[in-house]
């Protein structure tokens, strides 16, 4: 048990991000974190080479020692949230252990390489761009000087020709390691972000408008010239919004209207938005479809099943009222934040309209709607009604259950 508590603690403290930690690091967390591990692992590979191969090892592993206790340093700040302090100093650390097994033990021990590899890396970290780049030059001028001056220069300690070899490999190996890992998963990490991203812009708008606003930041406007439009609403919600805690009425609308996404999504059609208790659906648009009117009704008699399936505070069953309706209508993305994809005209104002002035457990539609669908079944009731901005219309209330 107390073993099992130590893992996740030691887990926690390594793999998860600190309170302090900055938000614009907090992609490369998990990456630079792998990235210190897989250097820790090649450190203590490097120096039992050293142990096991050369009889004057001491000063090779103490040098190890002393820039590692540096990266050390640096891999516990970095760990404790202060990222740009960790990451700095590690590099430096590098940079300077690199140097100074070059002068121990020649340039053919590939020591060298550990210039470009942490150049590229302090460039890939979000520092601010000017120290990244002053730092990077500074890597590659260092890296420079040393093949210039110092590529030929005789060794300090002369080591097997087997032993240079294998430590050559493990710098090879190991700066990839180092340097991939962090990489490789701040690349996927980015990735998966903006998998996300692109889901979450898909829910809130069709595929195509979205696929447009990625490509440029020119108005999107459409003309709609024949779709239907569904506002659905709840019966008596406001009363019951009162007397149930705010933590219970969110959770039913979050479950009741997850299950109309599900539905919206199965149609092929697309939910506009929620307005409180209100839930907007158009059918016909961005791709235009002839049975735009018939796939709305259908889809309403669904929710319909779906809210009485729901309980209010008294436990009776969740109750709609629906306005629906066809024609043209106008659609685009505004804002520039946080923006939307909405639609406008006429058309979607009547529909609003029905839905206020309807019964609960029916349909209400123009005339217009109706005659699109076909519908032969009883239960249809025609009227003229005086809506309010509308004047007296002809429509047709539809009950369903």
């Amino acid at each position: 048990m107390l073993s099992n508590h130590l893992i996740k603690l030691l887990y926690d403290i390594i793999l998860v991000p600190p309170l302090r930690y900055p938000d614009k690091w907090k992609p490369a967390f998990l990456a630079m974190q792998l990235g210190f591990v897989a250097g820790g692992f090649g450190l203590i590979g490097r120096d039992l080479l050293f142990y096991l191969t050369v009889q004057n090892w001491e000063p090779l592993v103490l040098s190890e020692l002393f820039f590692a206790s540096f990266i050390f340093l640096g891999f516990i700040l970095h760990t404790i949230g202060f990222a740009k302090s960790g990451v700095i100093l590690s590099c430096l650390a590098g940079v300077g252990s690199a140097t100074a097994f070059i002068f121990m033990l020649g340039w053919n021990s590939f020591f060298h390489l550990w210039y470009i590899n942490l150049a590229i890396l302090i460039i890939a970290v979000p520092l601010d761009m000017r120290l990244k780049v002053f730092l990077a030059l500074i890597f590659i001028s260092i890296y420079s000087s040393m093949f210039l001056l110092f590529s030929d220069l005789e060794p300090f300690y002369k080591i097997e020709n087997t032993t240079l070899s294998i430590l050559g490999l493990s710098n090879i190996i190991g700066s990839l390691l180092v340097l991939g890992l962090p990489m490789g998963m701040y690349s996927l990490f980015l990735e998966q972000e903006r998998n996300r991203s692109e889901k979450l812009l898909h829910n809130i708008m069709p595929k195509s408008i979205a696929d447009q606003l990625k490509k440029d930041s020119k108005l999107i406007s459409m003309d709609n010239p024949d779709i239907s439009v569904l506002f659905a609403d709840i019966v008596s919600f406001t009363v019951m919004s009162e007397k149930i805690s705010s933590e219970k009425l969110v959770g039913f609308l979050n479950d009741m209207f997850s299950k109309f996404d599900d539905l919206t999504e199965s149609y092929g059609v697309e939910k506009i938005k929620t307005i409180g208790d209100s839930y907007m659906v158009v059918s016909g648009m961005p791709v235009t479809r002839k049975d735009h009117a018939v796939t709305l009704f259908n889809l309403a008699k669904e929710m319909m099943k779906i809210s009485s399936t729901f309980k209010d505070h008294n436990g009776d069953p969740i109750k709609l009222r629906i306005g629906l309706n066809s024609g043209p209508a106008v659609s685009g993305v505004i804002g520039k934040s946080k923006f939307a994809f909405d639609v406008w005209g006429d058309t979607i104002n009547t529909a609003a309209r029905l839905e206020s002035y309807g019964s609960p457990d029916c349909i209400h539609m123009t005339k217009t709607t109706y005659e699109l669908l076909n519908y032969k079944e009883k239960k249809v009731e025609e009227k003229s009604i005086e809506i309010r901005g509308k004047g007296l219309m002809d429509t047709v209330l539809v009950n369903v259950q």
